[in-house]
């Protein structure tokens, strides 16, 4: 369909979507890695050994961080490292404020592996 691809007039907005947020990011790669081989032995006997590893070098993708006013005092956790917020003390574990990162819950998995063996007969 070539009329899919056309340009819109000069001066007017085309039908796509006002902001891609996956593109005003940096990229997030994840390598994945599988290695097998197969053994034979008599005429219809298999033995399949495989290696599969999931982000391999295990890359962590972080979030992005508070976009609050700078302005804004921070919070931190009450006792501990969850639970009620309040006004920060010294040694206190930061919860909120400007540029602050939730790091608790990170996007992705860590490296993963698995082993696998199949015998075929």
């Amino acid at each position: 369909n070539a009329a899919a691809w056309t340009s819109p007039a000069p001066g007017t907005f085309g039908t796509s979507a006002a902001y891609y947020s996956d593109y005003r990011s940096e990229r997030h790669p994840v390598e994945n890695f599988s290695v097998g081989r197969t053994f034979r032995f008599r005429e219809q006997m298999n033995l399949t050994i495989r290696a599969e590893f999931i982000n391999i070098f295990n890359r962590t993708v972080l979030p992005a961080p508070s976009a609050t006013s700078p302005l804004t005092p921070a919070t931190c956790f009450v006792s501990g490292n969850n639970g009620p917020t309040g006004a920060c003390q010294p040694g206190a574990t930061i919860a909120s404020g400007f540029g602050f990162m939730q790091t608790a819950n990170i996007p992705g998995t860590p490296r993963q592996g698995q082993i696998v063996a199949r015998f075929q007969f």
